[in-house]
């Protein structure tokens, strides 16, 4: 750690949580933004590719792009809306929503550790507290 200020060490932990989705990311064959497309979709989701673009806060081009390699992978696959023909839905497939279960396995794991040190008062208490803070950098 590099220093005693606690945003080293919130620096610290931030890159020790990313660097474990970076493994996962290996380990899965997956590029960060397919890691994240993933995590967009709940396993019985359907939703438009304007929304998944949206929730990833990419463009719908750039978005286009990451579904198409997810589908390309077997992870996502896409339908006609029935009301509009330039509409598309995208879902997770069962070989998506396995993936999605196992990258959820593995942040489980890093939340429970997170968690660990604390009562469960004590936790909602830091839970306020971080979100109070969350606030007052939005407002800089």
């Amino acid at each position: 750690m590099s220093g005693d200020r606690l945003l080293d060490v919130v620096e610290d932990l931030r890159k020790k949580c990313l660097a474990k989705e970076e493994e996962n990311c290996r380990i899965l064959q997956l590029t960060e933004t397919e890691y994240k497309g993933l995590l967009s979709l709940g396993n019985e989701e359907r939703i438009t590719c304007r929304e998944f673009s949206l929730r990833m806060n990419l463009s719908v081009s750039r978005g286009s792009r990451i579904i198409e390699r997810l589908h390309a992978k077997g992870y996502l696959d896409r339908a006609d809306s029935c009301s509009d023909r330039r509409r598309k839905y995208v879902y997770l497939t069962p070989k998506g929503a396995a993936v999605r279960n196992k990258i959820d396995a593995q942040r489980q794991l890093c939340e429970k550790i997170l968690v660990s040190a604390y009562s469960e008062a004590k936790l909602k208490k830091l839970k306020k507290e971080l979100l109070d803070l969350t606030e007052k950098f939005e407002k800089l």
